[in-house]
C-alpha cells in the first residue's frame, strides 16, 4: 500500500510540474532551463556512484526515491491468447531471440519501466520511459576490455535525464541513460551494452505473429492498475511535465519515431524517422550498414539492424536533445538522401577520449597525447593495405619538417598490435602506432563504417584478410582520415574521404601545423 500510494505521489507531482512548465517554455531552448529536485527523493550523491559523470549534474531531474518505480527481474510469465486482461490493441515490445519470442505490455512498462528477463538464453533489459514513448532493448551481458563478461540488473533511479529515465546498475550502483544508450557515471561510465532491434506492435498482431507466445504477466506481486495508462493526457498535450535543456526545432515535440545512432553518444552519427517518414518499410542507409524499419499500429518496428547500430522508439523532443545533429529524415527525401556525404569530425570540435593499445600493449587515452599537441593523428585501414603503406611511408622523409614545425604524427589503425608494429617496420616509420582494438576512435571521429558484403567478396577474393588482420575479428575499417589536434584538444584541421584511394597530403598537413605558431 505504502509503495503504491508512492507512485500515487509521483505522478501527482509529475502533473504539477506539468502545469508549471507545459506552457511554452523552459524546453524551447533551454534559456530559463529550471532543474527540479523533489524533496524527498532520491540523494544521487548518496545513492550513486556518480565518479566518471558524461552528463550536466545540473540537469539531472530528481523526482522519487529510488526503486519507488520498482523494476521487475524475471517476471511470471502467461500466454499471450490468454491474458484476456489486455485489449487487442494493447502496445507490446516484441523481444526475439533465436527462436523464442517475449512479449511485454506497455501497460505493464507504464508502472515498472524496466523489465530484467531472459529470452532465449540472453539476459535482456526491455525498458520504456512513458514520458517520452521512448522503449528501447539492451543485452544485459557487459563485456570489459579484459574480454570478461558479467550480467547486469537494471533498477530505477528515481531521476530523469532529458526527461529520460536513469537507471541503475544494482551491483556498482552506476547510473545509465536509456536514450543515451550508455552508462553515464560509476566503473562502467562511457561504455554501452549491445541494442536488440525494438519492435513495438499491438497485442493482436503479437498473438497473430507468435502463436502460443508468452508476455509478462499482470501478477507481478505489485498492486498496480494495469489496465490503464496514467499518461493519457500526457500524450494527448504538446506540453513537457519536466524541464529539457536544447529541444530541436525541426518537428513538433512529440513527434512519434524511430531514433538510430552510431558510435558514442557524444559524437555519434544519428538519425530521427518520423513514422509518417516510413510508411510501410524504409531501408536507412548508415556507415555500420542498412537498417530496415517499419511501423505497426503501435508504433515503430526495426526489422533488421547491423552489429553497432543502436535504435529506439521515441518522441522527437528527447531524441533531438541527446542527439543535438540527429538528421530528420523527410518523407520526401529519395532513398539514401539519409546517408553520410562526408566522414569526420570538423575544424573547431573537440577531439575525443577514448582508449588505444600501444604495440606493447599498454592502453593509453588518447586525450594524454594531445596535451604534447599538435598532435597529428592519422587513421589507416591496415598493413594489408597497399594504398596504406604508401601514404605511411609518404611521412618517412617529412617527419623532419614535422618536427620543425612543431608537431608529432601519431597512427591510429584496427588491425592487432603486433601488425600495426610489423606494419611501421615495413614502412620504415618513426610513429608512434596505436591500435583501435574495437573500433572505438574511429567511431568517435566519425570515420567509422562496415565493410559491405560485395566488397567483402572482393577483398577475400583478392585473399585480404581484413578480419583476421583486425584486433576485432570483424570486417569493419575507419575511412582515410587525418585530423591536426593542438595542445588545448581542438581540431584544427581535417582531411576525410570514404574513397579509399585518398589521402591527405603530407606538406599541407604540415602548413596547417606550422600556422598554429601564428
Amino acid at each position: 500500500m505504502k509503495s503504491q500510494v508512492m507512485v500515487r505521489s509521483i505522478l501527482a507531482g509529475m502533473a504539477a510540474c506539468s502545469a508549471a512548465f507545459a506552457q511554452e517554455p523552459p524546453a524551447a531552448d533551454g534559456g530559463d532551463f529550471r532543474q527540479i529536485e523533489r524533496p524527498g527523493a532520491v540523494d544521487l550523491e548518496q545513492e550513486y556512484d556518480l565518479s566518471g559523470l558524461t552528463i550536466p549534474r545540473d540537469q539531472i531531474h530528481t523526482l522519487a526515491p529510488r526503486d519507488a518505480i520498482p523494476a521487475l527481474t524475471d517476471p511470471k510469465l502467461e500466454r499471450a491468447d490468454q491474458a484476456g486482461w489486455l485489449r487487442d490493441s494493447a502496445r507490446v515490445i516484441e523481444v526475439t531471440v533465436g527462436d523464442d519470442v517475449l512479449g511485454v505490455p506497455l501497460n505493464v512498462l507504464d508502472r515498472h519501466e524496466v523489465v530484467n528477463a531472459m529470452v532465449g538464453g540472453e539476459p535482456v533489459a526491455v525498458t520504456y520511459c512513458p514520458l517520452c514513448d521512448s522503449a528501447a532493448v539492451f543485452s544485459r551481458r557487459w563485456t570489459g576490455p579484459d574480454g570478461k563478461s558479467v550480467v547486469l540488473e537494471f533498477g530505477v533511479s528515481g531521476a530523469l535525464y532529458n526527461s529520460n529515465v536513469l537507471m541503475y546498475d544494482r551491483t556498482e550502483k552506476g547510473l545509465w541513460s536509456q536514450l543515451g544508450m550508455s552508462a553515464v557515471s560509476g566503473p562502467r561510465a562511457g561504455t554501452a551494452l549491445n541494442m536488440l532491434p525494438v519492435r513495438v506492435v499491438t497485442l493482436a498482431a503479437f498473438r497473430k505473429a507468435h502463436a502460443g507466445a508468452r508476455i509478462v504477466s499482470k501478477d507481478t506481486g505489485f498492486d498496480r492498475d494495469y489496465e490503464h495508462s496514467p499518461y493519457a493526457t500526457y500524450f494527448a498535450q504538446e506540453g513537457l511535465w519536466v524541464p529539457v535543456a536544447g529541444i530541436g526545432s525541426a518537428l513538433p515535440r512529440k513527434t512519434r519515431g524511430v531514433g538510430i545512432a552510431v558510435g558514442d553518444a557524444q559524437s555519434a552519427w544519428s538519425w530521427f524517422v518520423p513514422v509518417e517518414a516510413i510508411g510501410d518499410a524504409r531501408t536507412i542507409d548508415t556507415p555500420a550498414g542498412k537498417v530496415l524499419v517499419g511501423t505497426s499500429d503501435a508504433g515503430v518496428v526495426v526489422w533488421t539492424a547491423p552489429p553497432g547500430v543502436r535504435t529506439a522508439q521515441t518522441f522527437y523532443y528527447s531524441w533531438s536533445a541527446f542527439y543535438p545533429q540527429t538528421r530528420v529524415v523527410r518523407s520526401s527525401d529519395p532513398p539514401g538522401a539519409e546517408a553520410i556525404a562526408t566522414p569526420g569530425l570538423v575544424v573547431g570540435d573537440r577531439a575525443p577520449n577514448v582508449t588505444v593499445t600501444g604495440v606493447d600493449g599498454r592502453r593509453i587515452q588518447l586525450a594524454s597525447l594531445y596535451g604534447r599537441g599538435p598532435i597529428v593523428l592519422t587513421f589507416y585501414r591496415g598493413g594489408w593495405c597497399p594504398i596504406c603503406n604508401r601514404a605511411l611511408s609518404a611521412w618517412h622523409d617529412k617527419l623532419d619538417d614535422l618536427t620543425a614545425a612543431g608537431g608529432k604524427l601519431v597512427a591510429l589503425t584496427p588491425e592487432k598490435p603486433t601488425l600495426a608494429r610489423a606494419t611501421r617496420d615495413k614502412v620504415h616509420g618513426e610513429y608512434e602506432v596505436y591500435s583501435d582494438t574495437n573500433h572505438a576512435a574511429a567511431k568517435v571521429f566519425k570515420v567509422y563504417f562496415v565493410v559491405d558484403e560485395a566488397t567483402r567478396a572482393k577483398y577475400e577474393e583478392y585473399g585480404l584478410k581484413v578480419g583476421e588482420a583486425n584486433a576485432s575479428g570483424t570486417w569493419e575499417l575507419p575511412a582515410p582520415a587525418t585530423f591536426v589536434i593542438d595542445e588545448k584538444g581542438v581540431i584544427r584541421y581535417v582531411f576525410a574521404d570514404w574513397d579509399y584511394k585518398k589521402r591527405a597530403d603530407p606538406d599541407e598537413v604540415i602548413q596547417a601545423v606550422r600556422s598554429l605558431k601564428r
